[in-house]
């Protein structure tokens, strides 16, 4: 179809070159181009002219298209956000993070972290290593101790939780009383000896040396645990208050039945010591 329009519109334009402008033509010039072009799609024979041809023009705007290179392609534009995924934010990550290191806000957090956790660690290893080194006074003082007979560092410890007219930590309690017992200061040897039990029934738990607690409460306390024990106890409380309170003399025979009642209580602690073991 294109072919024929382009080969008519030849002949039409032959014809013009040929015969001139349709007005100016003599009839038989005229007849000869109507009857060349009357069934072109270019004439319109109502009006006996030549229809114009409308031409639009077509700019190629293209790179280089006057010569043989193809167009330019189109730059692809980088995404100034790394990627998610991968270990985007890692140390490869192609110097985007921080100061161009590629370290990012969650890596250098979680390092933080890292590094605190250890630190504390090691504080917490050094400190509970340096509470348990060993004193070369503290180890000392606990031989001095097992050679004269003077209390260990826990039982002066527990010491202080005796009534205050007790607290006789300088010497071994026990060891003084029958001292003094043989003195014949039946007065002073009935304190220690009182002090003596109350840490004695402490340290294997039938009773709970307390400041704030009565004579008679830590007698309550030992019947609920053994009566053999609470019994020699109450003996030794009763001779106790009537001699520092009532300023009541004690006699020799009395406190020689207390001293061996004493004796009966330590089997007594040693043998439920043995047992629980």
């Amino acid at each position: 179809m294109h072919l024929r329009q382009l080969a008519l519109a030849g002949t039409l334009t032959g014809a013009l070159l040929t015969a001139g402008p349709l007005a100016s033509q003599t009839p038989q010039s005229r007849s000869y181009v109507e009857d060349a072009v009357s069934d072109s799609v270019w004439y319109d024979a109502d009006e006996r002219s030549v229809v114009p041809v409308e031409v639009e023009p077509v700019v190629d705007d293209s790179e280089h298209r006057d010569s043989r290179w193809l167009p330019k392609a189109k730059r692809v534009r980088q995404s100034a956000t790394p990627a998610a995924g991968g270990g985007g934010g890692g140390a490869g990550g192609g110097g985007t993070g921080i100061f161009g290191s590629g370290l990012s806000i969650g890596n250098l957090f979680g390092w933080l972290l890292l590094i605190v956790l250890i630190g504390t660690a090691v504080g917490m290893l050094i400190y509970f290593l340096g509470k348990t080194e060993v004193d070369p006074k503290a180890l000392s003082r606990s031989k001095r101790n097992k050679l004269d007979g003077s209390p260990d560092e826990q039982t002066i410890e527990r010491m202080k939780h005796l009534p205050a007219e007790l607290r006789r930590t300088d010497v071994n309690l026990r060891t003084e009383a029958e001292r003094l017992m043989k003195e014949g200061q039946y007065d002073q040897a009935i304190i220690l000896l009182f002090g003596h039990q109350l840490l004695l029934l402490d340290h294997v738990g039938m009773l709970r040396l307390n400041r704030g607690k009565t004579n008679r409460r830590y007698v309550r306390e030992s019947r609920s645990a053994n009566r053999d024990a609470a019994t020699c106890l109450a003996g030794t409380v009763a001779a106790f208050e009537r001699s520092y309170f009532g300023r009541h003399e004690i006699t020799q025979r009395e406190f020689a039945d207390l001293w061996q009642a004493n004796g009966e209580l330590e089997r007594t602690v040693e043998t439920q010591r043995e047992v629980a073991a």
